[in-house]
């Protein structure tokens, strides 16, 4: 894995925190959630693995 600047992390904490504080649940914060990892290198298979366990 590659390292990450400060300034990159700061700016992913922002727009996480960002996209969140839109929701109006926890259950749309656990949607949003679930859509990052998707969209995630590495926890795309994390994703599938949860979503296999709730069936």
């Amino acid at each position: 894995m590659d390292i990450m600047t400060d300034k990159q992390v700061r700016f992913l904490t922002w727009l996480i925190t960002t996209a969140t504080d839109k929701c109006t649940s926890i259950e749309e914060v656990h949607e949003l959630n679930q859509e990052i990892r998707k969209h995630s290198d590495g926890l795309i298979d994390l994703a599938v693995k949860e979503n296999k366990e709730k069936e």
